[in-house]
């Protein structure tokens, strides 16, 4: 039981061992966030867009089960 024991431990230590040896380094901070993409101004044409982006879809599978 106590060999078994002994096992077991010098797995977990020899694989954790492993882990740290192959860690990676801390990276140095990050640069502030960039400006965000003014999208804010055109979101109606987004969404224009978006729905005539569906019907298409949608009638492109009508047609498709028609068939």
């Amino acid at each position: 039981m106590k060999n078994n024991l002994l096992k077991v431990h010098m797995t977990v230590f020899i694989t954790f061992m492993s882990f740290l040896a192959t860690a990676q380094p801390v990276d140095p901070p990050a640069d502030p966030d960039p400006i965000p993409a003014p999208i804010d101004s055109q979101i109606i044409w987004l969404v224009i867009v978006g729905i005539a982006f569906a019907y298409y879809i949608i009638n492109k599978k009508k047609i498709a089960f028609s068939k």
